[in-house]
């Protein structure tokens, strides 16, 4: 599975140390030039082998471009990237792009449901230590997503 990434899921995965799951979940996740720019590392900082940079073709841009005025430009670039390879999956979480996304009919997973999925296969025991480590990191989950998540991961 091939998957494009926004900014928040790597940055997110990163703080509570899940960063490998994408490894382990997708064979290549790609990630427009811009998301390389807002993904801020330390200079030693080792960048998991799956994730790959990836320039925005003239078409894409072009799609990117008129998404600019409504989205932020990670967002909009990793979307039109998206639209223009067909990958297999878009990780994003902002709600605005996560629509804008699903309107037009692409396959979106965010944050959570990385970590859902990733609870499903075995990859980590717990869901809901996992959870609360985002919301010390100023991730918002509302009460009925955090519920939601955890029935999922049959952990209520």
């Amino acid at each position: 599975m091939i998957a494009v990434s926004n900014t928040s899921p790597l940055i997110l995965l990163d703080k509570i140390n899940c960063l490998w799951i994408l490894g382990k979940l997708f064979e290549k996740v790609y990630i427009p030039q811009s998301v390389n720019k807002e993904w801020l590392r330390p200079g030693d900082y080792v960048t998991p082998e799956c994730v790959v940079v990836s320039e925005l073709s003239n078409e894409a841009l072009s799609k990117a471009e008129r998404l600019y005025q409504d989205l932020d430009r990670g967002e909009a670039d990793a979307i039109a990237l998206f639209a223009d390879t067909h990958r297999d999956i878009l990780l994003l979480d902002d709600l605005k792009a996560r629509k804008y996304a699903k309107s037009i009919g692409l396959s979106v997973a965010g944050t959570v449901g990385i970590l859902i999925t990733a609870k499903r296969k075995g990859m980590i025991s717990e869901l809901k230590p996992l959870l609360e480590d985002l919301k010390k990191h100023r991730y918002y989950l509302s009460e009925n997503i955090y519920n939601e998540a955890l029935i999922l991961a049959n952990e209520i």
